[in-house]
């Protein structure tokens, strides 16, 4: 029933983890990327894949109540994933902010993630 907000989800972690990879390489390179054919590109990418998952969450929490998560989370990961995606390509911004948005970011993915396997397995079993 939520496969897509399964989709999203694992393409979020994904866009988590390549973020917090170009952060460390950009540390590395010390340089400027162009804004135009790398930032942009990567950043709306991963802002359309943030809002239509915080539009699936949004409607999966309205209509399952899973536990433990709740409406303010998806809005502030959307928020967070869209910044750092930015961020992420300049050395000025500071590895450990990073790592901690990358870490709350993940956190919460994981947590949709199991809730939705566990609310899958519950379906299975009632039937």
């Amino acid at each position: 029933m939520y496969e897509q907000l399964e989709k999203l989800t694992k393409q979020l972690l994904k866009y988590n983890d390549d973020i917090l990879q170009i952060a460390e390489q950009t540390d590395w390179d010390g340089g400027q990327p162009d804004f135009f054919k790398t930032v942009k590109p990567f950043a709306d990418e991963v802002k359309q894949t943030a809002d239509e998952w915080k539009k699936e969450a949004l409607a999966w929490i309205r209509s399952a109540g899973p536990k433990y998560v709740h409406p303010q989370q998806m809005e502030a990961l959307a928020e967070n994933i869209e910044k750092i995606a930015i961020e992420a390509f300049y050395p000025a911004a500071k590895r450990q902010r990073m790592k901690q948005f990358h870490q709350s970011i993940e956190y919460t993915l994981l947590l949709v993630s199991d809730r939705l396997k566990k609310g899958n397995n519950e379906k299975r079993l009632s039937r």
